[in-house]
């Protein structure tokens, strides 16, 4: 089972490339949504309803903390990837890849990915590599 911290975390690396181009969109917005709603279930072994709920407030609450204080994308991405640094355990494969799949969701969600978002997205590549 993940811990609570790797939802936060979760939030924070959507919250950052959401951010990048400068401007949260409504589009990203409703990614993120999609995902921390239908997608994060996928990745957690409790099937408890209450358990999910919870991680998808978890997630809301790393992305909306990080939006309401205005963090900048890096600032954002920097967090998360400390995370993964202190947590590597915690990232097989199939974890790497649904976090750079949603990453790449909400990038898409508006006006497909610039190049602000790019950056962000080869730097996880590097991280995880």
């Amino acid at each position: 089972m993940l811990p609570n911290s790797f939802y936060l975390a979760f939030g924070n690396l959507l919250y950052a490339i959401a951010i990048s181009d400068s401007t949260v969109q409504m589009e990203e917005i409703e990614e993120f949504h999609k995902i921390t709603r239908n997608e994060l279930k996928n990745i957690t072994d409790v099937p408890n309803d209450e358990v999910l709920h919870f991680n998808e407030l978890l997630a809301d609450s790393g992305f909306l903390n990080s939006y309401h204080a205005e963090i900048p994308a890096d600032i954002a991405l920097d967090k998360f990837l400390a995370y993964y640094a202190e947590n590597k355990k915690l990232f097989p494969d199939w974890i790497k890849d649904f976090c750079l799949n949603s990453v790449l969701k909400v990038a898409q969600a508006y006006g497909g990915i610039v190049t602000e978002e790019k950056q962000i997205i080869i730097k996880l590549k590097e991280a995880f590599d």
